[in-house]
């Protein structure tokens, strides 16, 4: 029985957080890497901004040496309701672009400046296949009564294969 890479998790999270920060910041919508930024206030207080949430890896070993690796990113965007001079689709279009985004393949590299990180190619993650869609938005809408923030998030399951 083979062992998983023990640099994979940070190889997965390096990637998937520099691939969904290129898409954020294409379209000027400050994001917050769960577990990497603080709370950064300029981020957190910005009147629309989108949070990441990695789970995963889950490593099973479906034949000697050879890995089928699972993980799920969630995609939290919080809008402040602005008044008239606020679109207020602003918040689906983001949405819109961010499960587009979750929908391609996303590359992984081996990131980083330990034995091992050379900025390779380790393969791509791709929508898992399943009995259910694979890349959701949720609209919650206003949080709350008294509150003048809406959240909408974007739910995507993952999938690669890989020898080790």
């Amino acid at each position: 029985m083979s062992t998983p890479d023990p640099n994979w998790p940070r190889w997965f999270f390096a990637s998937i957080g520099d691939y969904f920060k290129t898409v954020a910041d294409g379209i000027n919508l400050p994001i917050l890497i769960e577990g990497i930024d603080e709370r950064e206030a300029e981020k957190i207080r910005a009147a629309d901004h989108v949070e990441l949430r990695i789970n995963g890896p889950a490593i099973r070993e479906i034949s000697a040496g050879y890995f089928r690796v699972w993980l799920d990113v969630n995609l939290l965007l919080t809008s402040i309701m602005g008044g008239q001079t606020k679109n207020a689709y602003d918040i689906v279009q983001q949405a819109g672009v961010l499960q587009q985004a979750a929908s391609q393949p996303i590359p992984i590299f081996r990131f980083g400046n330990a034995p091992g990180d050379d900025g390779t190619s380790l393969g791509c993650l791709t929508a898992r296949r399943g009995r259910r869609e694979n890349v959701t938005v949720f609209h919650f809408g206003q949080i709350g009564r008294d509150e003048r923030v809406r959240q909408s998030a974007v739910d995507a399951r993952f999938e690669i294969y890989l020898c080790n």
